[in-house]
């Protein structure tokens, strides 16, 4: 039986990370500032549907760097990636060879770790993003990606 899988973008996977650790951080969190308890909440309910989250080591770097936004909790969310990586259930890391990245026309407008995620979503795994641009890439590719912008609102694009 093949496991469900879906890969979170940076801000995603930082709100995930974050809620994780401390919900009530998400509050304080400056670059989470359009998220809250609730936004959190639903990521849950989303991938709930699903056995494992992937992300990309690009995604996995600079959500270290912006957890740096917020020292307070910082030390709690750097202890809760450790105990997700460490665990290997629930959470995976997929590589995508650069040489493959910079072949996808959005790396140019997207950058190298946006265009990792539309060469997911090519190898058939949805992507959750609240970035428009990213989003509009990767449900070309794969019609179960979700704006994760829009459905916190309530409704799915």
């Amino acid at each position: 039986m093949s496991r469900r899988r879906v890969a979170l973008d940076t801000n995603v996977f930082l709100l995930l990370l974050v809620g994780l650790a401390n919900r009530e951080a998400i509050a304080r969190h400056k670059r989470l500032a359009a998220y809250d308890a609730d936004s959190y909440d639903m990521l849950c309910k989303l991938l709930a549907s699903y056995d494992e989250v992937v992300v990309t080591p690009g995604c996995l770097a600079e959500t270290t760097n912006l957890l740096d936004s917020d020292k307070g909790s910082r030390q709690h969310c750097y202890q809760m990636l450790k105990e997700l990586i460490q665990s290997g259930e629930g959470l995976s890391e997929k590589h995508v060879p650069a040489d493959k990245v910079v072949e996808q026309r959005p790396f140019m407008w997207l950058g190298f770790t946006d265009a990792s995620y539309v060469e997911l979503a090519d190898q058939g795994i949805p992507v959750i993003t609240a970035d428009l641009k990213l989003y509009l890439q990767v449900a070309e590719r794969n019609e179960k990606s979700v704006n994760f912008a829009s459905a916190a609102l309530g409704f799915r694009v």
